[in-house]
C-alpha cells in the first residue's frame, strides 16, 4: 500500500517538479536578499555613517573646546533636526547628563540598539554609539531607525506573498512541466509495449519541436524499423530455406531409398553428392550472415583489386573455354581499395561464374575494372528488369536458371560483401545479356 501511495514520488516527472521548485524557490530567495540588501541594509549603512559622522565631529568639538564646546554643538544640532530622528547624550564622570535628549548612558562602549520612549508618546528603535571621553564621562549619538524598520517590515510583508505567488506559480509550472514528460514517456511505454507484444508496425509519435524526446522517438523508431525488416527478412529466409530445400532433401531421400537395389558405393557417392550440395547451402547462409552482421570490418586492409580480378579471371577461363565463351579482361593495374581480400574475391568469382553459366554458348564475358567500378558483362538472355532487385535475395532463381546447378544464394551474397565494402551494385540490360555494376567505395 505504501510503494503504491508513494509510487508518483519516484516518477522523473515529480523529480523534474520538485527541482524546478527548489531553483524557482533559491532565484526568489536570491532576488529577496538582494532586495534587502539594496533598500533596508542601505538604511542601516546610511544610519551607521551618520552616527560615526557625528561623533568624529562632537569628539573633535571635545577636544578643542571640553565639554562644554561640546554641549553647545549638541544643542546647535538638536535645535537644526525637523525630523527628530537624532539622539545625543553627554554625561558628566557622575552620568549626571550634561546636554542631549537621551536620559540612560549605556554601560559598555560601543554600539548597541535599543527602544527609547518619544516625548510626543509612542516608543522608537534607536541605533546608538557610546564612547568614552578623557576626563571621565561618555558621550552617545544615535539614529531613529523607525523608517528603516517600517521598511523592512513592508519587504517582508511583500516577500510572503511574492514567495507564496513563486512556490504556487513554480509548483504549477512544474507540474505542468511533470505531466508533460510523464505522459510523453507513457506514450513511449505504451508503443514499446505493443511492440514487445508483437505488433512490430508500431510506432512512438514524434513531435516537430525536435527536442530530446522527439530526437529519441525518431532514434527508437528508426530502430524498430530495422528491426522489422530483419523479422520480415528472416520469415522471408526461413520460407525460402523450408521451400528450396525439399528438394534436395527428397532426392537424398530417394538416393537412400535406391541403395536397396544400386551397387553400395554408387548408392554412398549419390548421397554424398547430395548431403555435399546441402552442406554447401548452409555454408552459404553462414557466409551471409557474417556478412551482413558487419563484424568483418575489423580485418579490412589495404586490397590490390586489380591482382584479385585478375586471378579471378583466371581462374574461370577454362569454364568460359568449354562453353566456348570468351572470357575478355579490361582491367585496369594498380587499383586499391581497404576491404577483405577473402570476401572480394568470392563477390568476383560468383558474379563471373554467373555470367560464365548463364551467358550464352559460344559467347562472350567481358570482366573490366577501372576508376569507376567494375563491370561484369554477359551476352546470355538477361534478367527482366521486374525481376533485378528480386534476385539479390536469398534462393532468388529465375524460371529459366532452376535447370542450371546453384542454390540462388550467389548473387545475395555478392550484394551483402557489396554492402558492407560501402559499394553499390545494380543490374541492367547490356541488350542483349546482363551488366553487373559496381562502384567502387571514395577514397
Amino acid at each position: 500500500m505504501a510503494d503504491t501511495r508513494w509510487a508518483f514520488a519516484r516518477t522523473t516527472a515529480f523529480r523534474v517538479t520538485l527541482l524546478h521548485l527548489l531553483l524557482t524557490l533559491a532565484g526568489t530567495i536570491l532576488v529577496g536578499c538582494g532586495a534587502w540588501w539594496a533598500t533596508v541594509g542601505f538604511g542601516a549603512r546610511q544610519a551607521v555613517a551618520e552616527i560615526e559622522r557625528g561623533m568624529g565631529v562632537l569628539l573633535q568639538s571635545g577636544a578643542l573646546s571640553g565639554p562644554r564646546g561640546v554641549a553647545l554643538s549638541i544643542e546647535a544640532r538638536m535645535a537644526a533636526d525637523r525630523s527628530g530622528a537624532e539622539f545625543y547624550l553627554l554625561a558628566g564622570p557622575d552620568g549626571q547628563r550634561i546636554a542631549g535628549n537621551l536620559s540612560g548612558v549605556p554601560r559598555d562602549p560601543g554600539w548597541r540598539e535599543g527602544t527609547i520612549r518619544l516625548p510626543q508618546g509612542g516608543e522608537a528603535p534607536v541605533l546608538m554609539l557610546a564612547a568614552p571621553l578623557p576626563g571621565g564621562g561618555a558621550l552617545v549619538v544615535g539614529r531613529d531607525l523607525s523608517a528603516v524598520r517600517a521598511l523592512e517590515q513592508q519587504l517582508l510583508s511583500v516577500a510572503g506573498w511574492v514567495g507564496a505567488a513563486v512556490l504556487l506559480l513554480g509548483l504549477g509550472g512544474g507540474l505542468l512541466i511533470g505531466r508533460g514528460v510523464a505522459r510523453r514517456a507513457a506514450a513511449m511505454d505504451s508503443a514499446l509495449a505493443a511492440v514487445q507484444g508483437g505488433d512490430l508496425a508500431r510506432r512512438l509519435a514524434v513531435g516537430r519541436g525536435g527536442d530530446e524526446f522527439d530526437r529519441l522517438a525518431a532514434r527508437i523508431n528508426a530502430t524498430l524499423d530495422r528491426l522489422q525488416s530483419l523479422m520480415v527478412a528472416l520469415r522471408g529466409v526461413t520460407d525460402d530455406i523450408a521451400h528450396d530445400l525439399r528438394t534436395p532433401l527428397t532426392r537424398l531421400r530417394q538416393r537412400l531409398d535406391a541403395a536397396a537395389t544400386l551397387p553400395t558405393a554408387e548408392a554412398i557417392a549419390a548421397a554424398q553428392q547430395e548431403a555435399d550440395a546441402l552442406l554447401d547451402i548452409f555454408a552459404a547462409l553462414l557466409r551471409i550472415a557474417q556478412v551482413e552482421s558487419g563484424t568483418q570490418r575489423a580485418g579490412f586492409t589495404r586490397v590490390d583489386l586489380s591482382a584479385i580480378a585478375q586471378s579471378v579471371a583466371e581462374v574461370y577461363a577454362p569454364a568460359a573455354e568449354e562453353r566456348g565463351q570468351g572470357l575478355v579482361t579490361d582491367i585496369a593495374p594498380g587499383i586499391a581499395i581497404t576491404g577483405d581480400p577473402a570476401l572480394l574475391t568470392q563477390m568476383l568469382a560468383n558474379l563471373v561464374e554467373n555470367a560464365v553459366r548463364h551467358g550464352r554458348a559460344g559467347g562472350r564475358v567481358v570482366l573490366a575494372l577501372g576508376a569507376a567500378g567494375i563491370t561484369i558483362v554477359d551476352d546470355g538472355p538477361g534478367i527482366p528488369a521486374t525481376e533485378r532487385e528480386r534476385v539479390f535475395g536469398r534462393f532468388q532463381r529465375l524460371d529459366s536458371a532452376r535447370s542450371t546447378p546453384g542454390s540462388g544464394l550467389g548473387l545475395a551474397l555478392a550484394r551483402a560483401v557489396a554492402d558492407l565494402h560501402g559499394m553499390a551494385i545494380s543490374l541492367e540490360d547490356a541488350a542483349p545479356g546482363l551488366r553487373v555494376r559496381i562502384g567502387l567505395p571514395a577514397g
